[in-house]
């Protein structure tokens, strides 16, 4: 049935406008067209629609059923094209997110309120997520993330750069000595990030003009940055981690930074990840512009 839309629509702007000229130049199309189209329409369904002089048109008693169902469809059709058309204007409708778990539980979260304060015809849903993430088939608006396996497909915009910092407990510390050189890491247990399509087990460093990169080895591997960070201040070894994870545990003395001298050159950056599309939804947008507000000039 859906080639009797167009002209069912094209009989509803007949009826409108009462006449067949009038509607060809609402519609922008000739009348002969329009003529042709309700003839076709008359023919598929069997019956006269239309009763035409050369000076009024009426309709049929058929032509009055169908007009009536037709201009509730072009009513509820015009308002859904209505409301698309808002969402393209206002910040509201579900908003699905997701993110990273580490980051979005110490410092994305405390920020929500005021976010949906902003903003308080949207809906917020948010998944934490550190597997790799198919964004379209977990029906995710937004994805922010720290993982160097980005979709593919998608649009990813720079949040934010992270740093990162060596460290250990000083009962490690203690039990162990003090590396004073990246090379001396192979005398130590060193915890290692590894997930099922990615292991941190290179870790690189630089100073001045000398880089060097090092393939550590431990006794332990984990999925999880802050599990990593757990482990290290139980002093169960040496972890290179971004600095947003420890802050709290380098100011209160759980942890001790390593080779401050040396710069840690792995790269990592919080990044908005979206499906690339023509019209960005104004509610994905003011959750990017938002997070880069509070985080962009920053380095975490």
């Amino acid at each position: 049935m859906r080639e009797l839309l167009e002209p069912i629509v094209i009989f509803t702007h007949v009826v409108r406008a009462q006449g067949f000229s009038a509607a060809a130049r609402k519609l922008g199309i000739s009348k002969s067209k329009v003529s042709s189209q309700i003839s076709m329409l008359e023919q598929r369904l069997g019956v006269q629609l239309v009763q035409r002089t050369t000076r009024s048109l009426s309709l049929t008693e058929s032509g009055e059923l169908l007009y009536g169902h037709s201009e509730v469809l072009l009513k509820d059709l015009d308002q859904a094209i209505a409301g698309v058309q808002d969402l393209q204007k206002e910040i509201r409708g579900v908003l699905r997110v997701g993110i990273t778990q580490a980051f979005g539980a110490l410092h994305l979260m405390p920020l929500m309120p005021k976010f949906m304060e902003e903003h308080p015809e949207l809906e917020l849903e948010v998944s934490f997520l550190d597997h790799k993430v198919d964004v379209v088939a977990e029906g995710l608006d937004l994805l922010l993330t720290m993982s160097e396996q980005l979709p593919l497909g998608m649009v990813a915009r720079p949040i934010m750069a992270c740093d990162f910092v060596l460290v250990a407990s000083p009962d490690y510390l203690a039990k162990h000595g003090v590396p004073y050189h990246p090379e001396q890491l192979s005398q130590h247990n060193c915890l290692v990030y590894k997930s099922e399509w990615y292991e941190h087990a290179n870790w690189e460093f630089s100073q001045g003009t000398e880089n060097c990169t090092i393939r550590v080895t431990g006794n332990y591997r984990v999925d999880d940055a802050p599990a990593l960070k757990d482990a290290a201040v139980r002093g169960m070894g040496v972890v290179y981690l971004a600095t947003y994870l420890i802050e709290d545990a380098l100011k209160n003395g759980e942890l001790v930074k390593l080779l401050p001298e040396w710069n840690l050159d792995h790269k990592l950056n919080l990044q908005a990840v979206y499906p690339r599309r023509q019209h960005l939804p104004p509610k994905v947008r003011a959750f990017v512009d938002f997070v880069r507000t509070h985080f962009g000039a920053e380095s975490l």
